[in-house]
């Protein structure tokens, strides 16, 4: 199972190729360091900040909750 870094990563991969931007645009647009967004883009950063979310969000234009709107984070576990 992936850990949430690589999640976000593969989510924040898909995200940017929707918006046809690059991760320099990307981190002009949100104010974020460019070497920062690469470690979330490659999955190495393995726990991002609620803040570096909030500046990416801010950066796609849409909200925290709209960004963690996928799965596995918009299903219901089951037991």
């Amino acid at each position: 199972m992936k850990n949430d870094g690589q999640l976000i990563a593969d989510h924040l991969i898909t995200l940017i190729n929707e918006r046809n931007i690059t991760i320099n645009r990307l981190a002009v647009l949100s104010g974020i360091n460019q070497s920062t967004l690469n470690a979330l883009y490659d999955g190495s950063s393995k726990r991002p900040t609620i803040t570096t979310i909030r500046a990416i969000c801010s950066g796609l234009g849409i909200s925290v909750q709209e960004f963690f709107d996928f799965p596995p984070y918009n299903e219901v576990e089951k037991n």
